[in-house]
């Protein structure tokens, strides 16, 4: 709920101020903590305003996330108070959505709630990483390496993501053009010319003929095509109800061609990622699995870190916990084996987390270069296929023309 009010400073001033908060004991809280005292305020009138506003207001974008961790980060490392580093913070985000959060944030922690519930009292914002490596800060006093931590983590996900993109804006493009041409030419185009070539007695390639029959045909059963989007949805859905049958096409997604392997190494590189940095914050293996099997989305990691889990807590070493996955190359295997032999494991682990980062952004590199001759001979294809099934009955037709 909106606040606008009046409040009574120390030094007899008087300011003019506005906020969300549940109820007035929550506006008087805040005004407390800040030694001011309230004169007067008024509520909101209208009850739809606060969700008419959420929707409208931007997404809170991840580097908005990093720019604030890394900020606090700085500030608390400092020497100064949280409290007075968050309200520095909260003056200069331009992100409205962002700073509304933030002042709930405030106001969670001016009545005593620690920082990693107040981030988690508001998940659309803030990441569970955060809220978790916050927790960890708060238990060991590192609360600003908790929050570089989470930093180092978001950015991760953000280079991936943002690589991925990258690769696929031009083919995408393209596609989406070429799409549109097509249907532009089958729907429109080619029934005009199918009755001139009739009327002129024009002979229409096999090619031709079937188009047109194709296009005939979609006219007349066009609900065909919605039915069977919707059936394909309603099975995808069935099939992702069955924990098998989601692991099964999950493995099977991490076999396509290059595809697969990008898949494969950016998850490798957030699973090695997020280890390293919990087991220098001071979580222990147990903690770090259970936490990493609520990370990650994908079914087939998932079950791959429930298997190291259950193999951990049987008194196995990490090596053969790792090992009897199969889901891991020899030079992995190794790496964990010297950092379990040696006690470096955090250190091995974000060695493995840069090497698979740098593979993945190889793996970007290679994708998007296969990709652009595989959209170049589609888009010839495509050309000729207009020739042949278009342009030359017309050249037909032109000929007759000619020689009547």
């Amino acid at each position: 709920m909106l606040f606008t009010y009046q409040a009574l400073n120390q030094d007899g001033s008087v300011i003019t101020g506005k906020g969300h908060f549940d109820d007035l004991g929550g506006l008087m809280d805040t005004l407390a903590s800040r030694d001011q005292i309230l004169l007067k305020y008024r509520k909101r009138r209208f009850i739809l305003t606060d969700a008419v506003d959420s929707m409208i207001q931007p997404r809170v974008e991840r580097t908005d996330i990093i720019e604030f961790c890394e900020a606090l980060s700085s500030m608390v490392a400092s020497g100064l108070p949280l409290l007075e580093s968050m309200e520095s913070i909260k003056d200069t985000v331009r992100n409205k959505r962002l700073k509304k959060a933030l002042e709930q944030v405030i106001r969670e922690i001016t009545r005593g709630e620690s920082l990693s519930g107040a981030f988690k009292a508001q998940p659309e914002v803030f990441p569970p990483m955060l809220s978790f490596f916050c927790n960890i800060g708060e238990e060991t006093g590192t609360i600003q390496e908790a929050l570089k931590s989470t930093a180092e983590y978001i950015k991760r996900v953000d280079d991936i993501i943002s690589q991925t993109k990258r690769a696929l804006i031009y083919p995408a493009f393209v596609i989406s053009a070429m799409g549109g041409v097509m249907v532009f030419w089958i729907f429109f185009v080619l029934p005009r010319l199918v009755e001139t070539f009739n009327d002129m007695n024009v002979v229409l390639p096999d090619m031709t003929l079937a188009l047109v029959e194709f296009v005939d045909f979609s006219r007349a059963y066009w609900y065909v095509f919605p039915a069977a989007v919707l059936l394909l949805i309603a099975l995808v859905w069935v099939l992702k109800r069955h924990e098998r049958t989601r692991v099964f096409l999950a493995m099977a997604c991490f076999n396509i061609p290059v595809a697969g392997k990008l898949l494969k190494n950016a998850s490798l590189t957030l699973f090695f990622s997020n280890m390293s940095l919990m087991l220098r914050s001071g979580v222990t293996l147990t903690k770090c699995f259970d936490v990493l099997e609520t990370t990650f989305s994908n079914p087939a990691v998932t079950k791959m870190i429930a298997r190291i889990r259950q193999a951990a807590g049987r008194g196995e070493s990490l090596l053969n916990a790792f090992a009897l996955t199969r889901f891991f190359d020899p030079v992995t295997l190794r790496m964990v084996s010297v950092g379990e032999s040696t006690g470096t494991l955090d250190q091995r682990l974000q060695y493995l987390a840069d090497m698979y980062q740098e593979q993945t952004s190889r793996s970007v590199d290679v994708m998007g270069k296969m990709i652009e001759p595989i959209v170049m001979a589609i888009s010839g294809g495509l050309f000729v296929f207009i020739v042949v099934s278009l342009i030359g009955p017309v050249y037909d037709l032109i000929s007759q023309l000619g020689g009547g």
